[in-house]
């Protein structure tokens, strides 16, 4: 676990010089911007948490162009401590941006005398789930093709999930589909606890079944 540690914290240090404070600082402001002007924090964060997803696939990049994945066959690291370095590398991405989205819209809806803290943390922690869980998807993909070959594949989900509530949402029709969605955020709101262990549950399942998949996909992969 400490190399995996290590290996993330070198992800980090990887991506590091594309995080320029001048690039965070003009995302940020266009970001707070437009959930200033539409009044409602979640398409800021929403916004941020697909920043973050950008990042995440900055160091398949990054090895793919400079030849890293070579050499970390070089190194003292298992292909299993790559997997799961990258798999935290992702997860404390998507924390930090998650974290920086809550403070961004705490000081940006305060200035407009209505910030409601839990509610603004619930859609912080939706996001970071489901952005997550896109990235469970995206991440065997990169490892087993590589970046060059993976990066239009990866970006499917981002096309399917809207493309399936499109497509729902067309068969239900417009009003059906929304006392269906008001009957499961009732159903939420009164079994709220069990709910979120049941999400727990099943975005941990799959977590590792994308971890096992990205390990068993990089382990078959020729350097």
């Amino acid at each position: 676990m400490n190399r995996a540690l290590k290996f993330a914290k070198l992800d980090f240090t990887t991506i590091k010089p594309y995080l320029s404070l001048k690039n965070m600082l003009i995302f940020l402001f266009v970001f707070a911007f437009i959930g200033y002007s539409s009044g409602n924090p979640s398409t800021m964060i929403g916004m941020m948490m697909m920043y973050a997803t950008l990042y995440v696939s900055y160091p398949f990049a990054v090895g793919d162009k400079n030849g890293i994945d070579t050499l970390y066959c070089t190194l003292p690291i298992s292909k299993k401590d790559v997997v799961i370095g990258r798999y935290i590398f992702s997860l404390l991405l998507n924390l930090i941006v998650g974290a920086i989205a809550f403070i961004a819209s705490a000081l940006l809806m305060t200035t407009r005398g209505g910030f409601n803290g839990q509610e603004t943390f619930m859609v912080v922690l939706l996001c970071v789930a489901l952005f997550t869980t896109v990235q469970a998807i995206q991440l065997p993909i990169y490892f087993k093709l590589g970046y060059a070959k993976a990066k239009l594949l990866a970006y499917i989900p981002f096309i399917a999930f809207p493309a399936i509530i499109v497509m729902i949402s067309a068969y239900l029709g417009e009003k059906n589909m929304m006392r269906y969605l008001e009957s499961i955020f009732s159903q939420i709101q009164a079994n709220i606890f069990i709910t979120a262990l049941i999400a727990a549950v099943i975005w941990g399942l799959v977590m590792g079944v994308s971890g096992m998949l990205s390990y068993r996909f990089y382990r078959k992969r020729e350097i």
